[in-house]
């Protein structure tokens, strides 16, 4: 899945692909880890915003 688009992925992932929302937390890590400013607790929650955001987002 490393070759495909953000949307093609965040499609899939709509879609219930568990292996297609992994690969967009991975693209996304470096600015999780950033905002999260070392606290375990907001890296979750913005994990956790990601998913319903990625969820509820109209592709």
């Amino acid at each position: 899945m490393k070759n495909k688009s953000l949307y093609e992925l965040g499609k899939l992932a709509q879609e219930g692909n568990e292996m297609a929302m992994l690969e967009i937390i991975d693209i996304k890590k470096k600015m999780i880890k950033k905002y999260s400013f070392g606290d375990e607790d907001r890296y979750q929650f913005i994990i956790l915003k990601l998913i319903e955001g990625i969820k509820n987002y109209k592709f």
